[in-house]
């Protein structure tokens, strides 16, 4: 909680369960990944960053769970997942995702979404209860991952 920059940072890794924590007030970000495999990241709260965004997958990684997190006030995305070739390297896209009953509201006063994926191909978004968002709901699309959202289930939102 207070945090500079990141409440829980793990990067280059596999296999890492963050779970049942709380990060608020942050000042980047509340839960940050980065080419971190398999990576679990459930029953968390993230709240109130003050940069960016409650959750945030980035840099290559495949396999992420996302599951049963609430996501609240954070300045731009509840949950951002991004492929992010031109920060770091490897091939750009996030794959084989599962983001699955999350609550998320009250983000994005700085743009953004409730869940954001740039380079996410082949993943499932299901059952998570998005409101009061001050930008949009869910997005899928390029712009630093290393090719589209594509191959995407997106249900029961």
């Amino acid at each position: 909680v207070g945090m500079p920059t990141v409440g829980i940072r793990s990067v280059l890794n596999e296999f890492v369960q963050i779970v049942g924590n709380n990060c608020d007030q942050n000042g980047t970000w509340g839960i940050l990944t980065g080419f971190s495999e398999d990576v679990l990241i459930e029953g968390n709260t993230t709240s109130r960053s003050k940069v960016e965004h409650g959750i945030y997958v980035s840099n290559s990684a495949d396999r992420p769970i996302i599951r049963g997190n609430t996501s609240w006030g954070n300045k731009a995305n509840g949950i951002h997942i991004n492929g992010d070739i031109f920060a770091q390297g490897g091939d750009g896209i996030l794959s084989n995702a599962l983001v699955e009953n999350n609550v998320i509201f009250g983000n994005g006063t700085g743009g953004g979404s409730g869940i954001n994926c740039d380079g996410v191909q082949n993943s499932i978004i299901r059952n998570n209860v998005i409101y009061d968002t001050h930008a949009s709901g869910i997005s899928l699309y390029q712009i630093d991952g290393g090719g589209p959202s594509t191959g995407n289930l997106v249900v029961n939102n």
